[in-house]
């Protein structure tokens, strides 16, 4: 699988575990997977650029589970505590407050870091029973990233996803019952096993990966060359 990643170093468009002519088709088909963790900042803003590409193609979305910070307990941990020994380059925090306000978030900074697990359990739950996975995803980062609501508890992850048109009780049944923890483990497992240390990252039709929170412009790029090399 190709890669490219653009951007700075130090994290600045992405969060780290510790030549060709413009060809845009109107509303082609476009396959997407997007690798992300919920507690990723940049994978909300990413998330919301990633939904401008519908304006031009018809988008498949496929989310891809990545632990960021693994070894978090089921209750969460501080902020403070996460955070304890990493630095941020001068402005980084203000740089993404901003850049995720030109996305249309109105960013937080949380003081419990969650255990994403029952969300990213949430979002297969959602996949496999047809339902909207733009609108879960959308609904999940706002609850953690603008909310400010704990991603680890049941009822807050439920309640994010009934108001995306999921069936709370089916959810609430699989979460509790763990139905889809093999399946997300499988996920994290082949992340790591492909080489992805770096969140956002999309993968176009199976066979090319934008890593960071790329500006629409570039992603519209990559995937009308993508489309039109497959055309041709």
């Amino acid at each position: 699988m190709e890669s490219w990643s653009v951007g700075y170093e130090g994290d600045a468009d992405v969060e780290r575990h510790s030549g060709m002519h413009d060809a845009r088709p109107e509303k082609q088909a476009l396959q997407v997977t997007l690798v992300s963790d919920y507690i990723c900042p940049w994978c909300y803003v990413g998330l919301a650029r990633l939904e401008q590409l519908r304006q031009d193609f018809e988008v498949t979305l496929t989310a891809c589970a990545f632990d960021l910070r693994p070894g978090i307990p089921a209750e969460g941990i501080a902020r403070a505590e996460a955070s304890k020994g990493k630095t941020y380059p001068p402005g980084y925090l203000d740089n993404l407050r901003q850049t995720a306000l030109a996305a249309g978030i109105e960013l937080k900074r949380p003081s419990l870091v969650p255990n994403t697990r029952k969300a990213h359990e949430a979002t297969e739950f959602t996949r496999d029973n047809d339902g909207d996975l733009w609108a879960v995803q959308r609904a999940l980062f706002r609850a953690y990233f603008e909310e400010e609501q704990n991603l680890g508890e049941t009822d807050v992850v439920v309640r994010a996803c009934e108001e995306a048109g999921v069936d709370p009780s089916g959810l609430r049944e699989a979460l509790e019952a763990g139905r889809y923890s093999e399946e997300i483990e499988k996920q994290m497992e082949w992340s790591r096993s492909n080489g992805v240390t770096g969140v956002p990252t999309t993968i176009f039709n199976g066979r090319f990966a934008v890593v960071g929170a790329q500006d629409v412009d570039l992603l519209r790029d990559v995937a009308g060359r993508i489309v039109g090399s497959e055309a041709t």
